[in-house]
């Protein structure tokens, strides 16, 4: 299969029976079909998504293979909150098997947010059909389907995709949108303290410094270097620390991505404080052995990782 002759349309489906991808030379979006990820909805009593992702792995208890290493893309639809469990690992293994390179996929998404587009059986391959089955996007065998039924091909160029899962190329993870936005976000606060500080401390030292002039100006005794010196020195200790304060923040700021999330972050005079939550015992160990390194006191209380540095 040549991707290159497929100039309108740079959707491409996803199944197990698919043909290997012979020549691929720009980026692509992918449709996972149900046969990569599992799907629950749920009547909850949420206002917000991140409480919904908060609780999805619970949910999926009775559905997974606990050995896989799963994420988890959740969504409203209507009145519910709709559920979707997947392996990237996995779905990694078979893009790579079929001739995908994932640095060419830009965003992931799910044949169940197709279930307003795909009304009728929609043929996947010559052995099985996708069809809508209460509500939810389910791969059938072609075979099972009434002949006397009538269906379609599926056009990827005409399907409409919203929501999805982005690659964080700089994560080496796939994030969603959201997610991506969060995460931004907080690097901007961090980097906006960061400005903020040093404008404080810039502002700071000038001020210091046309005092002195002044001071200069009125007492010509206090000319000598050596009590020139002996005054400056009382603001060098000032600066230094704000230095490692902007410092500090850079390097917590580094120790963040889609699944180790900043959760308290506290700055004074005496230091900087953050507790970061992580998904996994594997994802603490790593954060706890980076911050080391940067020289932070870490602690870890079940996958909340303390980190503190002293000013």
């Amino acid at each position: 299969m040549n991707l290159t002759e497929k100039k309108s349309s740079n959707k491409l489906l996803i199944h197990r029976n698919m043909e290997h991808i012979t020549s691929l030379n720009k980026s692509i979006d992918i449709i996972l079909t149900p046969q990569f990820y599992t799907f629950i909805r749920e009547e909850l009593d949420l206002k917000f998504t991140y409480q919904a992702k908060q609780i999805a792995p619970s949910l999926f208890d009775d559905y997974l293979d606990h050995t896989g290493d799963y994420q988890y893309y959740v969504y409203k639809c209507n009145n519910y909150w709709c559920f979707i469990a997947y392996d990237i690992d996995k779905i990694d293994t078979f893009l790579e098997s079929v001739g995908i390179d994932k640095s060419y996929v830009s965003k992931i998404y799910f044949t169940q947010q197709l279930i307003g587009q795909i009304e009728t059986p929609t043929l996947v391959d010559n052995r099985t059909m996708l069809a809508n089955i209460d509500n939810v996007m389910t791969i059938v065998p072609k075979e099972l389907v009434d002949d006397l039924i009538e269906y379609k091909l599926f056009d990827t160029s005409s399907l409409k995709l919203k929501g999805g899962v982005t690659m964080g190329s700089s994560l080496n993870s796939y994030i969603s949108l959201k997610e991506t936005i969060i995460i931004g976000g907080i690097l901007s606060i961090l980097g906006g303290i960061s400005i903020f500080e040093g404008d404080r401390i810039k502002k700071s030292i000038n001020d210091d410094n046309n005092k002195l002039t002044e001071l200069l100006d009125e007492n010509p005794r206090y000319a000598s270097s050596l009590v020139r010196e002996s005054i400056l020195s009382k603001y060098k200790p000032i600066d230094e620390k704000e230095r490692l304060k902007r410092d500090s923040i850079k390097d917590i700021s580094k120790l963040l991505s889609s699944k180790n999330r900043l959760k308290i972050l506290t700055i004074d005079k005496n230091g900087i404080k953050a507790t970061i939550k992580t998904e996994n015992k594997n994802l603490s160990r790593e954060i706890e052995k980076s911050a080391k390194k940067k020289n932070f006191r870490v602690s870890t209380n079940s996958l909340n990782v303390k980190v503190e540095k002293k000013i």
